[in-house]
């Protein structure tokens, strides 16, 4: 495989909490969810960086290592491995977790393996589309976002609501769940196996990138967004995201969808198999 082109923005002014990188025959996209806590307990500007940085050094280790491996295997020893890591820090039982999305391809000689924990999208392109990728974290949101606007609940009611929803998803009580290594945590994997001769290239992206064809409507579909990509790069699309960020109408299709960002990371990996 080759690496195409990669992308990764800033959805604000605060640090960027997603990640991207390849190694050997591995290459993924993780993208942080934004802490809570106003400090940092673990060694990093915040815990959820301290997540996905250690995350992406271990991907990167394993992948200069190792030719193969099952893609469900690695994500579910990784988030045993990241807990270990995290009790050691002696992390508190009662402060909220760090937690993230992550989205991996593992290229083989005659298989690709596509993965995703969260909200990632990863498509590979061919004769056809293969996609994972899911609603139900902007399903989740905008009620909340509804239910927000809607006035009846306090600003610590809210605050409750979000660390209720992610402790939920860290547990895998629905049927998505988050990366973060929790003592409870239960992963909920997506994964798909397709033969490498059938597809020329993989995209790899976090939900802010997604935005451009889910919310946004910008491309009418992926295939459109990856002939635009290939053309003029990942970054035009970024661009035209936060065009559309600043400039957007108000009761846009986005707005339907509800999200408590007006904009967030975007982060794409481009791969050439």
């Amino acid at each position: 495989m080759m690496i195409l082109d990669r992308v990764t923005s800033p959805g604000g002014r605060h640090s960027n909490e997603d990640r991207l990188g390849n190694s050997g025959n591995f290459a993924w996209v993780i993208d942080g969810a934004t802490d809570l806590s106003h400090d940092s307990f673990l060694p990093a500007e915040t815990d959820v960086q301290w997540l996905v940085d250690r995350l992406g050094e271990h991907l990167t280790e394993i992948g200069t290592s190792s030719t193969s491996a099952d893609a469900r295997s690695l994500l579910a020893s990784l988030s045993s491995r990241l807990g270990e890591e995290i009790r050691e820090e002696k992390f508190p039982q009662d402060r909220i977790h760090p937690t993230c999305s992550i989205g991996l391809l593992i290229s083989g000689p005659q298989n690709l393996q596509l993965a995703r924990v969260g909200d990632p999208t990863c498509l590979a392109f061919g004769a056809e589309t293969v996609e994972l990728s899911t609603d139900f974290f902007g399903r989740r949101e905008a009620q909340a976002v509804n239910r927000s606007k809607s006035g009846d609940l306090s600003q610590e009611e809210n605050r409750r609501g979000i660390v209720e929803r992610r402790q939920q998803y860290i547990e895998g009580k629905w049927e998505e769940s988050v990366f973060s290594g929790h003592p409870k945590a239960r992963l909920h994997i997506e994964s798909a196996t397709v033969e490498a001769t059938r597809y020329q290239y993989v995209l790899l992206c976090s939900d802010g990138f997604a935005r451009a064809v889910v919310d946004y409507g910008i491309y009418p579909d992926w295939p459109t967004l990856l002939r635009t990509s290939l053309e003029h790069g990942l970054s035009r699309v970024v661009d035209q995201i936060r065009s559309h960020e600043k400039d957007r109408p108000r009761g846009g299709k986005e707005e339907e969808q509800g999200h408590f960002k007006k904009s967030d990371d975007a982060t794409a990996l481009l791969v050439k198999i």
